[in-house]
């Protein structure tokens, strides 16, 4: 019998890839998911981790070029660094009317405030099909859980105040010392390097004063541009510390090599200045031409830093796709910060051992995260998504999902321009493509490749505990319809 995902050998696979390439840098979801732009913060006993994600996995890798590509932020969640569970989709750019070119890049989530938390996300703003980095507006969104979803608080990018839209990438949240929260920000325009700073207003979404630019070097000894992009700034030890991005060029004996860096400069002030002296945190990674990038917190006494890596720098290839690392972050004796050379990190917790876990009742799990597919083929959906098209007897199949104490009901969103599908059901099975029923789904032609319908069914009570998960299209069609219908995400609801 086929299984839906076949453990042995993946486990085989990873334990080769692990060992292959155990000089590496220990990443969050090896072998598995594309994610990007990291941040991350402690809470409830647990260390979680917000991310961009690049399309999709390394079973499905769909080209990214000026990373036009990324779609949604996911967070994980872990308490060892060994054990990580992924909950899905939480923002995406179905979620904007406002977003020109679909792109979803770096922001951060997860945000606690008085009204549940709090999201702050760039979206892309000129069209797609321009050949270019793009610009980008930031938006505010809010969510009783910090896994999601979350809503657009105004169905609008948030404003400045002469009422003109908050122009800006990486957005993240931090307090002064009296607890105040306040935007920092980078230029929306990629073609600009500049970082600003604005403290908002208690409910956290709104600017309560113009925003200020923060004082940072433009160019080092060697006339390479310095500040480039995603300015984090975190305060330990009575000293505030500004990390950012940046781009080194070959510029002869004495110069920096050349690549991507993560460099800072301290203050004794939130404001700054932040002039130097620069000195560098995280080396380059891969060939050096691939950004890293990263997020700073604390956990349990201890700093953190979270950054991503170029994909090739894992397999030997490299689309614009990245995965995320963990490792501790030292503060030295005289307050600098110890360097990371990613090739020789090996992380935090037990070097080489990732296990990773998907929760079933994430708001939304992306079809095309699969681990294994059968007669199914992917095509772009409307907004930056993917859509698995479906075959009779065609199956994705989910490595690993955690149905903890039981599911109740199952919902997807589902499209058929098939006009002669007949009886067509999606099956929700689990363990293998024959395993127990768990739940069906009867779908019908919607008219369209793109006229999407969420449809729900009730779940077993067999859907408890840890299983494989395996969605198994059935139906009827003309010889010359290949594909029944098609199935852009699902999610389950908690018993």
């Amino acid at each position: 019998m086929k299984r839906c995902v076949f453990r042995t050998l993946i486990a085989v696979a990873i334990s080769i890839l692990i060992a292959t390439h155990a000089w590496a840098q220990k990443l969050v979801t090896p072998g598995y998911l594309f994610n990007s732009d990291p941040t991350c913060r402690e809470m409830n006993g647990q260390f979680y981790l917000f991310t961009t994600q690049d399309p999709f996995t390394v079973n499905f890798e769909i080209p990214n070029a000026f990373f036009k590509g990324m779609y949604a932020y996911h967070a994980l969640t872990t308490t060892d660094f060994d054990n990580w569970v992924d909950h899905g989709s939480i923002l995406t750019g179905r979620d904007v009317s406002w977003n020109g070119g679909d792109a979803l890049w770096d922001g951060d989530a997860g945000i606690p405030g008085i009204s549940g938390f709090y999201a702050y996300a760039p979206f892309r703003v000129n069209s797609a099909s321009e050949e270019n980095y793009g610009t980008y507006d930031i938006g505010v969104f809010t969510s009783a859980s910090p896994f999601g979803p979350y809503k657009d608080v105004y169905n609008a990018p948030m404003k400045m105040a002469d009422g003109k839209p908050l122009e800006g990438l990486s957005p993240s949240i931090v307090r002064d010392d009296d607890g105040k929260a306040y935007l920092i920000w980078g230029s929306g325009d990629t073609e600009k390097h500049e970082v600003m700073l604005a403290r908002l207003t208690p409910d956290m979404t709104q600017l309560a004063e113009a925003p200020r630019k923060l004082a940072v070097p433009t160019t080092d000894s060697c006339g390479n541009l310095e500040y480039f992009e995603s300015p984090v700034l975190f305060h330990a030890s009575g000293t505030w510390y500004l990390t950012w991005v940046a781009y080194k060029d070959d510029k002869g004996p004495g110069c920096d090599a050349k690549g991507s860096y993560v460099n800072y400069a301290m203050s004794s002030s939130l404001l700054g200045p932040f002039s130097g002296p620069v000195q560098h945190l995280v080396y380059p990674a891969g060939n050096g031409e691939e950004s890293v990038q990263q997020g700073v917190c604390s956990y349990r006494g201890k700093s953190y830093l979270a950054y991503h890596v170029p994909y090739e720098n894992v397999v030997g290839e490299n689309d614009h796709h990245r995965q995320v690392a963990i490792t501790e972050l030292n503060i030295l004796p005289d307050g600098t910060l110890g360097a990371i050379y990613p090739g020789r990190d090996k992380g935090a917790g037990t070097p080489g051992v990732t296990h990773l876990t998907l929760d079933a009742f994430a708001p939304r799990r992306e079809a095309a995260e699969f681990h294994v597919r059968v007669n199914a083929e992917g095509e772009p959906g409307l907004h930056g998504e993917y859509q698995m098209k479906l075959g009779d007897g065609g199956y994705l199949g989910f490595h690993h999902m955690d149905f903890g104490s039981g599911a109740l009901q199952f919902r997807v969103e589902v499209s058929s321009e098939n006009s002669t599908l007949g009886n067509g059901k999606l099956e929700v099975r689990l363990d293998n493509p024959a395993g127990p029923l768990v739940s069906t789904i009867d779908i019908t032609p919607t008219g369209g490749r793109t006229s999407y319908r969420i449809l729900s069914a009730p779940v077993t009570r067999q859907a408890t505990g840890m299983h494989d998960l395996c969605l198994v299209a059935r139906g009827s069609s003309d010889t010359a319809q290949r594909r029944l219908f098609n199935v852009t995400w699902f999610a389950f609801d908690r018993r």
